[in-house]
């Protein structure tokens, strides 16, 4: 058994498979899309340098750059958290095969690194690696400045793997995280500068390219190490019965079958793996509007504020509403023999999202530090996002017959059946109608008019919710037997 029989076995999965074209085609727009934003992100890399050597002509550009890396590896190490995780293999089958458990799981990690995240040193750092050997003559020092971020990239793909798969470590992580995050605030020390300042002396002596690689190996026997401890059918395989949290809601006992949705509702958000991935990038979304706010140049465009104060209060409301009623596909047939109607079903979804705009109205009250301007334009948005937004979520989620599996974490980048061409379409009026209402009513009348069109059209949503919710009703009923089916089949 070698490492190519597990790939045969992958690409004979694939074309057995039921829909296996539709498969191809969705892998084929994922491709196109893949290709634009690797372009993209590559006109980045070979752009920075020139930006920042014209922007700070007094200061080494490479300082800059190596700055800036520090705050790339934040952000890819939160992105790898979310999305990344060991390649979908069917384990459970190797192991009771006469295979040596070394070979799946070199396999496994081996297969890591293929993940689009480990593409990113060759997209941003390769490019900036070429522009300094044509304009500074740096071969060896470029060589081993890029080889060294390479390296880097790689052991954090490794240790992701750790984080996702022990508590343990992912606490300590988060407390290191607090830590130093104190220690930059409230001290002198600066990690970033640092940073900054070890990988020019690595890129000074080429030898440090050993300790590079020797911390790969040391990361990747780890993380090989906890993997064969737990590679058992009766211990890390093993689905584990888990403690599950006694919620009882009871303050939502006297809204009847409505009450009974919402607590459905809240108990999965709060037990399952993919339900908690959307309530944390909502939270990450609270703090969108501070890369829009704290910029001079964003804040005199009236559109890109309106367009970060959206996403402020919507985060929750775009990514969950969306995915009704897929975040019930694993019992929707179930759910649809019972005597309920799809007017309380997604009344209670659209209750759901209106609290969750409310309580980040509320949480994003230190927007006030920016001015009284700025938290009017959240509030305006928010009151628009539960009065259309909401019911835009919902009318495409209509649409959306897509299975989700609530304790597997997304991934966005491998899973073809999470690919929705309709999902993508509907982006266009979630996005852009806001934005079209406030531009419109502020170029005919200006002054505050694009706000209070907002704020009109969301109480309008709010008043005619009843009628509404009956129209989506009869939408969602008329698709019925195809999601069921949908569902079922997947």
């Amino acid at each position: 058994m070698t490492s190519l029989k597990f790939w045969q076995f992958d690409i004979k999965a694939f074309f057995r498979a039921p829909q296996w074209e539709v498969a191809i085609v969705a892998k084929i727009f994922m491709a196109i899309f893949g290709a634009y934003l690797f372009l993209s992100v590559m006109a980045i890399g070979v752009g920075a340098y020139y930006v920042l050597q014209k922007e700070f002509p007094n200061e080494p550009t490479i300082d800059l750059i190596n700055k800036g890396v520090f705050f790339i590896f934040l952000i890819e190490a939160i992105l790898r958290y979310f999305f990344q995780n060991l390649p979908n293999t069917q384990v459970q089958y190797w192991i009771l095969l006469p295979i040596k458990k070394r070979l799946i799981i070199n396999n496994l990690l081996f297969r890591s690194l293929l993940s689009p995240f480990n593409f990113i040193p060759w997209l941003l750092y390769f490019p900036v690696a070429v522009v300094r050997i044509i304009e500074e003559g740096m071969g060896l020092d470029s060589f081993v400045w890029f080889f060294q971020l390479l390296f880097l990239s790689l052991i954090l793909n490794f240790l992701i793997f750790l984080i996702n798969k022990n508590t343990k470590v992912l606490i300590t992580s988060l407390a290191l995280m607090a830590i130093g995050i104190g220690i930059e605030i409230y001290s002198e020390f600066s990690f970033y500068k640092n940073f900054a300042k070890a990988i020019n002396w690595a890129e000074q002596y080429p030898l440090s390219l050993l300790l590079a690689i020797f911390l790969l190996a040391i990361t990747y026997k780890v993380v090989y190490q906890f993997l064969k401890a737990r590679f058992y059918l009766d211990m890390g395989l093993a689905k584990k019965p888990e403690k599950m949290l006694r919620l009882g809601f009871s303050f939502l006992g006297g809204y009847g079958r409505l009450g009974v949705f919402l607590k459905n509702d809240l108990r999965l958000l709060l037990r399952n793996t993919r339900p908690k991935q959307i309530l944390l990038f909502s939270v990450m979304f609270l703090f969108y509007g501070l890369v829009f706010f704290t910029t001079e140049i964003y804040k005199e465009n009236s559109l890109l504020v309106i367009f970060a104060s959206l996403f402020v209060t919507a985060g929750f409301s775009m990514t969950y509403g969306q995915q009704v009623p897929a975040w019930d596909s694993e019992y929707f047939g179930f759910l649809m023999t019972q005597n309920l109607t799809y007017r309380e079903y997604l009344e209670s979804k659209w209750r759901l999202m209106a609290v969750s705009v409310f309580l980040s109205l509320i949480l994003s009250s230190f927007y006030l530090l920016f001015g009284w301007k700025i938290y009017l334009i959240i509030m305006t948005t928010a009151i628009y996002n539960i009065g259309v937004g909401s019911f835009v979520n919902l009318y495409s989620g209509a649409f959306n017959r897509v299975p989700i599996k609530l304790n597997v974490k997304a991934n966005t980048f491998s899973n073809t059946k999470a690919f929705s061409l309709t999902q993508l379409l509907f982006t266009i009026p979630k996005l852009g109608l806001p934005i079209f209402i406030f531009f419109i009513a502020d170029f005919i009348w200006g002054g505050k008019a694009g706000l209070f069109s907002l704020a009109f059209f969301g109480g309008l949503g709010i008043v005619f919710k009843h009628y509404i919710l009956n129209h989506l009703a009869k939408i969602y009923t008329l698709g019925k037997h195809k999601t069921i089916a949908a569902f079922t089949k997947n």
